[in-house]
Protein backbone atom coordinates (compact mmCIF):
# COMPACT_ATOMS: atom_id res chain seq x y z
CA UNK A 1 0.00 0.00 0.00
CA UNK A 2 1.33 3.58 -0.93
CA UNK A 3 0.44 6.24 1.56
CA UNK A 4 -0.40 9.48 0.99
CA UNK A 5 0.89 11.92 0.25
CA UNK A 6 2.68 10.54 -2.42
CA UNK A 7 5.27 10.98 -5.33
CA UNK A 8 5.19 8.15 -8.26
CA UNK A 9 7.95 8.12 -10.90
CA UNK A 10 6.39 7.20 -14.18
CA UNK A 11 10.16 6.09 -16.43
CA UNK A 12 10.25 4.47 -19.29
CA UNK A 13 12.58 4.85 -22.80
CA UNK A 14 11.25 8.44 -24.92
CA UNK A 15 8.76 7.58 -26.56
CA UNK A 16 7.12 4.71 -24.31
CA UNK A 17 3.94 6.43 -23.79
CA UNK A 18 4.41 8.22 -20.48
CA UNK A 19 2.88 11.61 -21.24
CA UNK A 20 0.13 10.26 -22.94
CA UNK A 21 -0.63 7.59 -19.91
CA UNK A 22 0.04 10.65 -17.63
CA UNK A 23 -2.90 12.43 -19.56
CA UNK A 24 -5.50 9.73 -19.18
CA UNK A 25 -4.62 9.21 -15.34
CA UNK A 26 -5.23 13.20 -14.96
CA UNK A 27 -8.28 12.40 -16.49
CA UNK A 28 -9.45 9.32 -14.17
CA UNK A 29 -7.68 11.27 -11.25
CA UNK A 30 -9.69 13.99 -11.60
CA UNK A 31 -12.81 12.22 -11.55
CA UNK A 32 -12.16 10.83 -8.05
CA UNK A 33 -11.28 13.99 -6.08
CA UNK A 34 -7.52 13.11 -5.95
CA UNK A 35 -5.40 16.23 -5.41
CA UNK A 36 -2.40 15.86 -6.89
CA UNK A 37 0.03 17.16 -9.77
CA UNK A 38 2.34 16.06 -12.38
CA UNK A 39 5.83 16.87 -13.24
CA UNK A 40 6.46 16.34 -17.05
CA UNK A 41 10.15 17.07 -16.86
CA UNK A 42 9.89 18.05 -20.46
CA UNK A 43 8.66 21.16 -19.42
CA UNK A 44 10.62 21.50 -16.59
CA UNK A 45 13.47 21.04 -18.85
CA UNK A 46 12.28 23.98 -20.94
CA UNK A 47 12.54 26.30 -18.36
CA UNK A 48 16.00 24.86 -16.69
CA UNK A 49 17.46 24.69 -19.69
CA UNK A 50 15.96 26.50 -22.70
CA UNK A 51 18.41 24.78 -25.02
CA UNK A 52 19.32 21.31 -23.61
CA UNK A 53 22.41 19.69 -24.90
CA UNK A 54 21.57 16.16 -22.81
CA UNK A 55 24.81 16.36 -20.97
CA UNK A 56 24.52 14.29 -17.94
CA UNK A 57 25.35 17.39 -15.68
CA UNK A 58 22.53 19.28 -17.21
CA UNK A 59 19.89 16.12 -17.05
CA UNK A 60 20.54 15.65 -13.05
CA UNK A 61 20.14 19.31 -12.68
CA UNK A 62 16.75 18.93 -13.78
CA UNK A 63 15.77 15.56 -12.10
CA UNK A 64 17.01 16.79 -8.77
CA UNK A 65 14.86 20.07 -9.19
CA UNK A 66 11.68 17.65 -10.31
CA UNK A 67 12.84 15.75 -7.19
CA UNK A 68 12.90 18.76 -4.92
CA UNK A 69 9.62 20.08 -6.28
CA UNK A 70 8.00 16.88 -5.35
CA UNK A 71 9.02 16.71 -2.17
CA UNK A 72 7.75 20.52 -1.39
CA UNK A 73 4.41 19.90 -3.53
CA UNK A 74 4.30 16.42 -0.64
CA UNK A 75 4.62 18.79 2.15
CA UNK A 76 1.99 20.78 1.35
CA UNK A 77 -0.04 17.66 0.95
CA UNK A 78 0.25 17.22 -2.71
CA UNK A 79 0.53 14.00 -4.18
CA UNK A 80 3.11 14.23 -7.41
CA UNK A 81 3.37 12.00 -10.58
CA UNK A 82 6.67 12.71 -12.33
CA UNK A 83 7.19 11.51 -16.28
CA UNK A 84 10.40 11.44 -17.07
CA UNK A 85 13.01 8.80 -18.59
CA UNK A 86 15.58 9.15 -15.84
CA UNK A 87 18.26 7.10 -18.29
CA UNK A 88 20.72 6.29 -16.00
CA UNK A 89 18.02 6.46 -12.83
CA UNK A 90 20.30 9.23 -10.76
CA UNK A 91 17.11 11.08 -10.48
CA UNK A 92 15.03 8.14 -9.26
CA UNK A 93 18.11 7.38 -6.63
CA UNK A 94 18.04 11.33 -5.07
CA UNK A 95 14.13 11.73 -5.32
CA UNK A 96 14.26 7.94 -2.98
CA UNK A 97 15.87 9.55 -0.83
CA UNK A 98 14.66 13.03 -0.08
CA UNK A 99 10.70 12.13 -0.91
CA UNK A 100 9.29 10.20 2.28
CA UNK A 101 6.81 7.78 -0.28
CA UNK A 102 8.42 7.36 -3.32
CA UNK A 103 7.34 4.97 -5.87
CA UNK A 104 8.26 4.02 -9.26
CA UNK A 105 6.19 2.61 -11.91
CA UNK A 106 8.07 1.29 -15.43
CA UNK A 107 6.12 1.73 -18.54
CA UNK A 108 7.63 -1.09 -20.88
CA UNK A 109 8.01 -0.46 -25.05
CA UNK A 110 10.27 -1.98 -27.29
CA UNK A 111 13.11 0.57 -28.81
CA UNK A 112 11.77 0.14 -32.12
CA UNK A 113 8.15 1.50 -31.03
CA UNK A 114 9.62 4.14 -29.32
CA UNK A 115 11.53 5.33 -31.88
CA UNK A 116 7.95 5.45 -34.70
CA UNK A 117 6.36 7.22 -31.67
CA UNK A 118 8.30 9.76 -31.02
CA UNK A 119 8.90 10.60 -35.47
CA UNK A 120 4.71 10.47 -35.23
CA UNK A 121 4.62 12.98 -31.79
CA UNK A 122 2.88 15.53 -31.76
CA UNK A 123 3.80 17.56 -28.66
CA UNK A 124 7.70 16.95 -28.84
CA UNK A 125 8.52 19.08 -26.06
CA UNK A 126 10.18 21.60 -27.87
CA UNK A 127 12.97 18.54 -28.86
CA UNK A 128 12.95 17.85 -32.70
CA UNK A 129 14.21 14.19 -34.04
CA UNK A 130 15.19 13.12 -30.66
CA UNK A 131 16.11 9.61 -31.61
CA UNK A 132 17.73 10.56 -35.36
CA UNK A 133 19.93 13.06 -33.57
CA UNK A 134 20.81 10.54 -31.17
CA UNK A 135 21.38 7.77 -33.52
CA UNK A 136 23.99 10.41 -35.43
CA UNK A 137 25.49 10.48 -32.31
CA UNK A 138 24.91 14.47 -31.71
CA UNK A 139 23.15 13.45 -28.41
CA UNK A 140 23.43 10.29 -25.71
CA UNK A 141 19.80 9.55 -24.93
CA UNK A 142 18.80 6.06 -23.12
CA UNK A 143 18.22 3.36 -25.07
CA UNK A 144 20.61 5.25 -27.92
CA UNK A 145 24.37 6.50 -26.39
CA UNK A 146 23.95 4.57 -23.55
CA UNK A 147 21.66 1.54 -21.82
CA UNK A 148 18.24 2.36 -19.85
CA UNK A 149 19.01 1.77 -16.23
CA UNK A 150 15.33 -0.15 -15.88
CA UNK A 151 13.81 0.52 -12.65
CA UNK A 152 14.75 -2.60 -10.17
CA UNK A 153 11.36 -3.01 -8.22
CA UNK A 154 9.08 -0.51 -9.45
CA UNK A 155 5.74 -1.07 -7.87
CA UNK A 156 3.89 -1.89 -11.33
CA UNK A 157 5.20 -2.58 -14.64
CA UNK A 158 2.99 -1.84 -17.23
CA UNK A 159 3.63 -2.75 -21.09
CA UNK A 160 2.16 0.07 -23.12
CA UNK A 161 3.05 -1.58 -26.75
CA UNK A 162 0.51 -4.58 -24.99
CA UNK A 163 -1.89 -1.34 -23.49
CA UNK A 164 -3.58 1.06 -24.59
CA UNK A 165 -2.78 4.81 -22.95
CA UNK A 166 -6.62 4.48 -21.41
CA UNK A 167 -5.74 0.72 -19.81
CA UNK A 168 -2.63 1.43 -19.00
CA UNK A 169 -3.84 4.72 -16.83
CA UNK A 170 -6.56 2.36 -15.64
CA UNK A 171 -4.42 -0.50 -14.37
CA UNK A 172 -2.24 1.97 -12.75
CA UNK A 173 -5.15 3.83 -10.86
CA UNK A 174 -6.41 0.36 -9.81
CA UNK A 175 -3.41 -1.02 -9.01
CA UNK A 176 -1.50 1.15 -6.98
CA UNK A 177 -3.53 5.26 -6.81
CA UNK A 178 -7.14 4.16 -5.25
CA UNK A 179 -5.14 1.59 -2.94
CA UNK A 180 -3.10 4.90 -1.70
CA UNK A 181 -4.52 5.40 2.41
Amino acid sequence: MIKSPWTIWITGLSGSGKTTICKELRKIMENHGIKFDILRLDEVRQVITPNPQFTDSEKNMVYFSCGFIANKLNEHGINVILDSVDGKGEGRDVARKIIHNFYVISIDCPLEVCIQREKERVDKAAIENLYERALMGQIRIAGVGYPYAEEDNPILKVSSSELSAEQAAQKIFDDVISKAR
